[in-house]
């Protein structure tokens, strides 16, 4: 911490200046009570101007001399100080703008809270023995010879060989007693509030791509190359930094149902403790964590989803512009053809061409690039000189052609989703083998890119045996992993 550095953060830091607002206790409780006791991530604008309405009128029956503003110019202010973000989020509801608390406003709430529970007891026993973990997780964790690792895993073997005896031997457990029990559960509850405010951080990392993005597409000498490759390459970064790594690894974990189904049971029996029953009335954070998390976690999925709609929508303006470009210069040419028109052209090597006339028909393009081998032929059928029962099977083979329902396989997606969060292509083919070939695995891949909640995770490769159109013949396929989201 430098001089400049804290002069800086002095004049500039969001939070710094809510502290020193002379409207700080009605700032903090109105958003402490709308956003952290109502366990809420966004608010629609209405609904929080109502909230605020009902607020200030209770201010002013109890403090009649508090000036007072309206509940939108609060708002405003509360916008401008960067302590709401305002975004348009539309679900089939309704359009309407909603409210979120920003990182540097998150930051000022958890201080306040920290302030407000400076008479709670401090758990030392517990802090120290997180600690003690943590550092122990470390030395294992970064632990690469095979035989350090064995040793250590067979010293976790024998302690805990030695307290199955020893509770076998006594008959008992000895639990931890109330003291031990809160001073962990005020803990749990601390380390989930700080989770919630750190998810604002990373939010605030791809919103600030997409700001990076609408400020590239801006620029006069920006082309669609450069600013894709920029895109990329700071999307790369962040999910290659330790918080998106980080996040991601937090994000696949919270998706699995096991985990979900592990953590709602302990939370359960957590809160139905009789030595905890003084604390689980002000400590409700931790009850509801899965959701809050999920709630969370969709909205930062979200600004990376916007952040993806944004560069779409930049290729499609960029594509617009050249093809109206392109349309302007077709007419010039046109107009300036129609001028020398009637003009006689006496040199005679304005038509002159130089070699034999290169064809390059459309159909004989290949798909895909060949570099060892040649490009394949076509060879034309001939119908003319086959007897009438060849005739009729070749027709009859043409004629044998079939539809593959896209509709069914997003009906057969909506009913595996209906017991589980998600689900992988491989999975579901078993859940619903293949009866239609490739066509019917193509088709299932282009749902999967049509729908934004939906993945295709390119870097993982996947087998997948299906059945193909020939009796008795299978196809192994090379896929990328594809991944159905409820």
């Amino acid at each position: 911490m430098e001089y400049e550095q804290i002069r800086y953060e002095l004049e500039n830091s969001a939070t710094l200046k809510l502290m020193r607002s002379r409207n700080i206790a009605l700032i903090g409780s109105f958003l402490h009570r709308q956003f952290k006791i109502a366990q809420r991530v966004s608010i629609p604008q209405l609904a929080l101007e109502e909230k605020l309405a009902d607020y200030l009128d209770y201010l002013q029956a109890a403090y009649p001399e508090l000036p007072l503003q309206s509940p939108k110019a609060y708002l405003n202010d509360w916008l401008n100080a960067d302590l709401l973000r305002k975004t348009f989020e539309k679900t089939a509801e309704t359009d309407e703008p909603v409210f979120s608390l920003t990182p540097e406003a998150e930051k000022a709430l958890a201080w306040l809270e920290d302030l407000q529970q400076r008479d709670e007891f401090i758990g030392t026993e517990s802090r120290f023995l997180q600690i003690l973990a943590l550092l122990k997780e470390i030395k294992e964790g970064s632990t690469v010879d095979v035989e350090t690792r064995i040793a250590q895993l067979e010293q976790d073997r024998d302690r805990i060989q030695q307290e199955i005896d020893t509770i076998k031997a006594a008959g008992e457990v000895d639990p931890f007693n109330e003291t031990q029990l809160r001073e962990r559960f005020i803990s749990a509850n601390n380390l989930t509030r700080q989770l919630m405010s750190d998810f604002r951080a990373v939010e605030q990392k791809f919103r600030d791509l997409t700001r990076k993005v609408q400020d590239d597409r801006l620029e006069a000498d920006s082309r669609r190359g450069s600013v894709v490759g920029k895109v990329l390459d700071a999307d790369d970064a962040l999910k290659e930094s330790d918080q998106g790594r980080s996040f991601y690894t937090f994000f696949n974990f919270l998706m699995s149902e096991s985990k979900q189904r592990e953590l709602k049971e302990a939370i359960g029996a957590i809160y139905q403790l009789d030595e905890l029953r003084s604390l689980t009335k002000n400590y409700g954070f931790l009850r509801r964590i899965i959701r809050n998390l999920l709630n969370s976690a969709d909205h930062i999925v979200q600004s990376n989803q916007r952040l993806t709609e944004k560069l779409r929508q930049m290729l499609d303006e960029r594509n617009m512009r050249e093809n109206r470009r392109v349309a302007e210069l077709i007419t010039d040419v046109q107009r300036l053809s129609r001028r020398v028109a009637d003009v006689a052209i006496d040199d005679p090597s304005f038509w002159l061409l130089e070699g034999a006339p290169k064809i390059n028909l459309m159909m004989e393009r290949p798909l895909h690039p060949f570099e060892d081998s040649e490009a394949p032929t076509f060879s034309a059928v001939d119908f003319t000189d086959l007897p009438d029962d060849e005739l009729i099977a070749e027709l009859d083979e043409l004629a044998q052609q079939f539809y593959v329902d896209e509709t069914l396989l997003a009906q057969r997606i909506d009913r595996a989703l209906e017991v589980r969060a998600q689900i992988a292509l491989s999975e579901l083919i078993d859940c619903y083998p293949v009866t239609k070939g490739l066509p019917e695995v193509v088709a299932y891949l282009s749902l999967a890119t049509k729908a934004e909640r939906h993945s295709v995770e390119s870097s993982t490769i996947e087998w997948v045996k299906i059945q193909g159109l020939a009796p008795d013949s299978w196809l192994q396929l090379k896929l990328p992993k594809v991944v159905f989201y409820r």
